[in-house]
Order: structure tokens, then C-alpha cells, then sequence
């Protein structure tokens, strides 16, 4: 009773910040409801016997989730996408389910006999590991930031709802990538807003991140798997990534999944795993394009350990394994051939909004680098790769390389079966390397290592076994078991330092808690952009406003037509006669205001060769004719595009 009168005039929670963690708590457990039901949907067609079990939670999500996908794309794009249907087929699915589910969190309980097992440098790893989980978490809670969640990721579910159904947006020409995570996306933000949404993508990360450690204790050992996940989570942008929207997790989900699957053919030769490891492949691909990696990764695979067998047999489980991917991955082909008739939209063909000369200006990517960057990949992707700079763009960390690169160690004495799992995990990381290496001589975006994450899953098995060989070797005085482990975790704790100094210096906290307000959350992270959202948002609900070298429109949709792909003023420029006839066309298709990217427009000035000089002298004249308009901080102008 002194308890309960106490609180009564000393309250600790205040309605405002009640309500935001609630609706936190809300948006958490929506997310993981989905992440369940796609483990459930995984479950019943999937029993993993033998696996690990948080081998086998990993591999049972992946399936259902790729599945899952499958369903809100028919459903939107016939029945649609409202809220009050979404939460309906939540429940009914929920209920069809329901015992796989609770079979499927069975699975997580796995984890306790390893803590136990844990020493001193396990559970010191798996406390750093826990404050990025946490950190991610409180990031993904906040509003969304980063880049290309505010272009597509997160841009295409908001419009597919704003729209009531899954629909062509001929405005945004990444529509035509593929979207198995958008659709999830889409669902979790139906249900519980565009924070369940990101919150979704991080579970992505949590799940795969229990399907690698899980392989790697049942294939090497429990110290191994440890350091693995470290290794995996020492890259700032794979651990941050967790919490900003992205797609990346899911492709690791995927690129996990198939290595468990490809690991358990080459054990048992069961074709079952063999198809199985295919869909897997083709959800990586249904994923991201670049993901597709895995085709050729698994085909490595088939061949090498299938070419003593019969060769009709051989030849079989090739094209089983290859069909099965193409298969799996086909309806976004499908969907994409329905809308614009280019099953790869928007990239190799002309279709829908990308005639001959968008195209050929997307895939006219600069080349990146030279020759010596390839032939060094993993060591130059490493050490030269910096989050949101040009090139790699990725912070991957040391330990993949530095542990990666000694998986050789002890070969000989490991089981045959150990060196099997580890032939897997070489042949994928070689011929995505090689392939890696290949395409980015094609076009310049295609060297950024975030595009194979799919890859890292093996490249983590291959970490584990260097740091289980350096174990083995017996020097007089110095226990390299432990300097290796000590070093693993004085790295991760440094990617600790970063991810959470981030997190403080964006008031992720403090957003999630309501003591910044969405307004103030955006000015301190996004700035000038930031007000030029609010601007936008002032104007007149019939306002149109046609963006110049600004792609976010996340936060100013419907209103805004983004620059996605940078190439509207030249596409202008060379469809048009002249500045006048630009303008005219513009009022013509119902923009009424133009944004106008300086900041933007100057760096392409003097990095992108595709544009020449007469284009900026017709920018400056064309602007020049427009008449008063709101400057933000000689950033961004504002423009009315009223007719003269």
C-alpha cells in the first residue's frame, strides 16, 4: 500500500515518455511477430533434423520470410495493401501457424547451453555483441535517416500504402530492383509504422547472426563461432546497418541459409538440401540483383563436389540447383516483365521509365580504381573501404581478412568432414571474389562491397577457422588462442565506441523517448535538408515539386518527384530544345515547384565526366529565368515554377 501511495504523487514515468516507449515496445513486438510468423511458415516445411538449432531457426526464417514476401505481393497487387487487411492476414496466418511458431521459438532456447559453456572471452564478446544489438535497436526506433532507405527502401513501401495496393511507380526507377524485403517493409509498416518496418530489418540481423554462429559451433567450435560473429560485427557499416532500413541483413539471412543448406548436401548428398540451398539463392537474388552472387557461388560448389560422380548425375544436380534459383527468384522478373516489359528492369534493357538514354546513363557508371584495387580485393575493400565515401563505401572491419586468410592453418589435422564445410565456404568466397572483382571493371557502382554482403556468411566460417587454426599452433610462452581473442575483442569493442558515440551524437535515445521531437530529431541530422521538408510540407496540398540532384523523398512524399539516379537535368537537356522548352514541359506534367540541389549539383560538376560544360551553362540560364524564390543556406533553393 506505501508502494502504490508513493507513485501515486511521485510518478517515474510521465504520460508523453509512457506512451513512447509503449508504442516502442509495440512496434518491437510487431516486428518480431513477423520475423515468428515467417519462422513458423519455415517450420512446417522445414525440420532441420540434425542442424543446430539456431542453424535451423536461421534456415526455417529465411524460408518463411522469402515466402512470406511472395504472399503480400500477390495480395497487394490484387486485394491491396490497407492497413485493416494487413492486420487481418497477420492474424489469420498467425493462427494457421501458430504451433510451428512456438516449434520455431523452441529453437532460441539453443542459446542457453552455449552461455553456459561461454568463458571469459565468450561472454566479453558476447557483451559487446549485446550493446550493438541494443545500440542498432535504438537507432532503428528513431525515425529513419540514412540514404537509401529515404530513396527506395523505405520510399516504396510508403507509397505502395499511400496507393492502398502493391502498383508500377514509373517516378521511381528503383521499383524494378527486386523486393523481397520491401514487401516485409510494406507489412510491418501497415501494422506498426515505418520504425516496425526498420525494426523488422534489424530482426533480419539478429536472426542471421544466430544462423552463422550456430554453423560454425556445430561445424568448428563454440570459442570459433564466437569470434566469428565479432569478426562479422567489427565493420561499422555491417553492424550499423542493422538499424537503418536496408536490405543487407536479409541478403546475409539468405546467403547464411544456403551455405547451411549447401553444407548439409555435401555431408549427406541429400537433393532436398540441394534444392533447398537453390531457393535460398534465388531469395538472395529476389533480394538485391547483385546478391544473384550466389548462383554462381553454388554452382562453384555443385561442380566441385559433384564432378567425381556419374555425369548424369552430375550434370542433374547443376541444372536442378540452377533452375531451383531461377525459379525462386522469378516473380519479381515476372512482375517487372507484366509492368514495363523488362523482366531485369530497370538495368540491361530499355523499358517502362528507362528509355535507351536514361539507361545508358545509369549503366555508364565511371569505373572506380584500377587494376591493382581488383587483383587486391579483399585487401583493398578492407582497408580502403569507408562508410559513405566513394569506392567500396563500406567499413567491413579487419577481422574477416585478418582471420579469414588463415583458415589453412591445421588443414590437414581438422576432420574430413570440418574441411568439407570449410571447401564450401572457400569456393563461395572465391568465385564471388573473382566475380566481385569482374563487375566492378563493368561500372563504378559495381566494386561497393555492399552489394555482396550475401558473401560475408562465408567469409565468417572462414574467420572462425583462421582464429580456430592460429588455437592449434603451440608456441613456447605465448598462447595465440588468446592474443587472437583479445585482439577480436579490443576490435569489436572499438566498433562498440563508434556504433554508440553515433548513436549519441544522432539523439537516437532521446528521439525514442520523446525528449526530441521528430522536428528537431530531423534539423540535427539532416540539416538543411531538414528544412526544406517543412517548407515542402507547408505548401498546398495540389503542390508538386520536381527534385534537381536530391533522390530522398521519403519524408516529402507525395509531393515530391526525387532525382533517383542523379540524371534529370541531363535527360532535360537532351530531350529539350532549350531552357524554355525544359520549363514548359515541366509545367506541363503538374510540377509546380523545383528543388534545386546546389551542393549536389557541384560535386557531379566536378566528378561526373558524363556531363560537359554546355550543360551547367544551361543550368545557370534556366535558373536564371525563374523568379523569387527561398534560399536554404545556399544549400538547397526552393523554386515556384509559375508560368511567365
Amino acid at each position: 500500500m506505501v508502494v502504490s501511495l508513493y507513485y501515486v504523487l511521485h510518478k517515474p514515468l510521465t504520460p508523453q515518455l509512457a506512451l513512447s516507449i509503449g508504442r516502442a515496445a509495440g512496434q518491437i513486438i510487431v516486428a518480431w511477430g513477423l520475423v515468428s510468423l515467417g519462422g513458423g511458415v519455415g517450420a512446417r516445411l522445414y525440420l532441420g533434423n540434425g542442424c543446430h538449432p539456431l542453424a535451423r531457426l536461421a534456415v526455417q526464417a529465411a524460408l518463411g520470410l522469402g515466402l512470406l514476401s511472395l504472399v503480400v505481393l500477390v495480395v497487394g497487387a490484387t486485394l491491396g495493401v490497407g492497413a485493416p487487411l494487413m492486420w487481418f492476414l497477420f492474424l489469420l496466418l498467425g493462427g494457421v501457424f501458430h504451433r510451428q511458431v512456438i516449434a520455431w521459438w523452441r529453437n532460441w532456447g539453443g542459446f542457453f547451453p552455449i552461455w553456459r559453456a561461454a568463458g571469459r572471452l565468450e561472454r566479453g564478446i558476447a557483451f559487446g555483441v549485446a550493446l550493438i544489438l541494443l545500440s542498432t535497436l535504438i537507432t532503428a526506433l528513431a525515425p529513419p535517416l540514412k540514404f537509401d532507405a529515404l530513396v527506395y527502401h523505405l520510399t516504396l513501401p510508403r507509397a505502395y500504402l499511400a496507393a492502398g495496393r502493391i502498383t508500377y511507380l514509373p517516378w521511381l526507377m528503383y521499383w524494378g530492383m527486386p523486393q523481397i524485403s520491401e514487401m516485409l517493409y510494406t507489412w510491418g509498416m501497415a501494422l506498426g509504422g515505418v520504425e516496425a518496418a526498420v525494426v523488422l530489418g534489424w530482426t533480419f540481423g539478429l536472426v542471421a547472426l544466430a544462423g552463422i554462429f550456430g554453423l560454425i559451433t556445430q561445424r568448428i567450435n563454440l570459442p570459433s563461432a564466437w569470434v566469428a560473429v565479432a569478426a562479422l560485427l567489427a565493420g561499422f557499416t555491417t553492424a550499423a546497418a542493422m538499424g537503418w532500413g536496408y536490405v543487407g541483413w536479409m541478403t546475409i539471412l539468405q546467403g547464411a541459409a544456403c551455405l547451411i543448406a549447401l553444407d548439409r548436401w555435401v555431408s549427406h548428398h541429400d537433393r532436398k538440401d540441394l534444392l533447398l540451398a537453390g531457393v535460398f539463392a534465388g531469395f538472395a537474388l529476389g533480394t538485391k540483383y547483385t546478391a544473384g552472387i550466389l548462383l554462381l557461388g553454388g554452382l562453384g560448389v555443385v561442380a566441385w563436389f559433384g564432378r567425381k560422380a556419374p555425369w548424369k548425375r552430375f550434370l542433374l544436380d547443376l541444372f536442378l540447383f540452377g533452375l531451383t534459383v531461377i525459379l525462386a527468384s522469378s516473380p519479381w522478373l515476372i512482375k517487372n516483365f507484366v509492368a514495363t516489359g523488362n523482366p531485369f528492369y530497370p538495368v540491361l534493357f530499355p523499358g517502362g521509365a528507362m528509355d535507351q538514354l536514361r539507361l545508358d546513363f545509369y549503366q555508364d557508371q565511371p569505373l572506380w580504381g584500377g587494376w591493382l584495387e581488383v587483383i587486391l580485393l579483399p585487401m583493398t575493400a578492407t582497408l580502403r573501404g569507408v562508410e559513405g565515401t566513394p569506392g567500396f563505401s563500406t567499413s567491413v572491419g579487419p577481422l574477416l581478412l585478418a582471420l579469414g586468410a588463415l583458415a589453412w592453418i591445421g588443414w590437414g589435422k581438422r576432420p574430413h568432414s570440418q574441411r568439407k564445410s570449410l571447401k564450401v565456404a572457400v569456393i563461395i568466397s572465391l568465385v564471388g571474389l573473382v566475380t566481385w572483382a569482374v563487375a566492378s571493371r563493368f561500372s563504378g557502382l559495381l566494386i561497393q562491397t555492399r552489394l555482396y554482403l550475401t558473401l560475408f556468411p562465408a567469409f565468417a566460417l572462414l574467420a572462425g577457422a583462421g582464429f580456430d587454426g592460429l588455437s592449434r599452433i603451440k608456441v613456447p610462452g605465448v598462447r595465440l588462442r588468446r592474443v587472437a581473442g583479445v585482439l577480436a575483442l579490443l576490435v569489436l569493442c572499438l566498433t562498440v565506441i563508434q556504433i554508440g558515440s553515433t548513436v549519441l551524437r544522432q539523439n537516437s535515445l532521446q528521439s525514442l523517448l520523446s525528449i526530441t521531437i521528430k522536428e528537431e530529431y530531423l534539423l540535427n541530422n539532416l540539416g538543411w535538408y531538414a528544412w526544406v521538408l517543412e517548407s515542402i510540407d507547408e505548401l498546398p496540398e495540389s503542390s508538386q515539386v520536381l527534385m534537381l540532384w536530391e533522390p530522398r523523398s521519403y519524408y516529402c512524399y507525395p509531393k515530391c518527384t526525387p532525382d533517383e539516379v542523379l540524371d534529370r537535368w541531363y535527360l532535360a537537356v537532351r530531350r529539350h530544345r532549350d531552357t524554355g522548352d525544359i520549363l514548359q514541359a515541366w509545367r506541363e506534367n503538374g510540377y509546380t515547384h523545383l528543388l534545386f540541389y546546389r551542393e549536389g549539383a557541384d560535386f557531379i560538376r566536378y566528378t561526373d565526366r558524363r556531363y560537359n560544360v554546355a550543360d551547367w551553362q544551361l543550368l545557370e540560364e534556366m535558373l536564371a529565368q525563374l523568379p523569387a524564390s527561398l534560399e536554404f543556406g545556399d544549400v538547397y533553393t526552393l523554386y515556384p515554377l509559375t508560368s511567365p
